[in-house]
């Protein structure tokens, strides 16, 4: 599980005499939450990459924050940090086809950003496909949405900016400044 930790040093800087109830503390600000979710996403990479060099395998576990509550609950985790994401390491049992990633012409461009919408759809398209039948191939039975549909339907996800930053508050983050 890697986590997002501003207790640490919220514990070091009222040693060493900033009072953290106080508006001047920044540890709980935006930035300082994006910030220590970043190293915790570094870290998380760097102990994947390790772990596929020594040939294990890895499985990023964004479901995690499905029940942030509950979690917190287990880890017993202290004000002023947050899970960010988990990863599950080992042996393969088997060696499944890999998940599709997306086509490298929409996700590295030279100099400048390819904003142009047209474009952007034509190279999404045949990724669409491959994904839908990667996912067809898996589990006929249960058909998932294309990966278009899947983006839209988040796209209008009403609940899922508040649940995050409803327990980022209550763990003691004031994300809005």
């Amino acid at each position: 599980m890697f986590v997002l930790d501003e207790y640490r040093n919220a514990v070091i800087a009222r040693n060493s005499g900033v009072v953290v109830d106080s508006d001047e503390f920044t540890l709980n600000n935006s930035y300082r939450f994006s910030q220590a979710q970043n190293d915790a996403v570094l870290a998380l990479h760097a102990m994947e990459t390790a772990a596929e060099s020594l040939g294990l395998g890895c499985v990023i576990l964004g479901s995690i924050l499905n029940d942030v509550p509950r979690l917190i609950e287990l880890m017993k985790l202290p004000e002023y940090t947050y899970p960010v994401l988990g990863l599950a390491i080992g042996k393969p049992a088997q060696q499944p086809n890999l998940k599709p990633r997306l086509p490298r012409s929409v996700q590295f461009f030279d100099n400048a950003y390819n904003s142009d919408p047209e474009l952007m759809l034509q190279r999404m398209s045949e990724f669409n496909e491959e994904v839908h039948q990667y996912y067809d191939l898996r589990d006929a039975a249960h058909p998932v949405p294309t990966y278009d549909a899947q983006i839209a339907q988040k796209a209008v996800d009403q609940g899922v900016l508040e649940r995050g930053l409803g327990h980022a508050r209550a763990q003691g983050f004031d994300i809005e400044r």
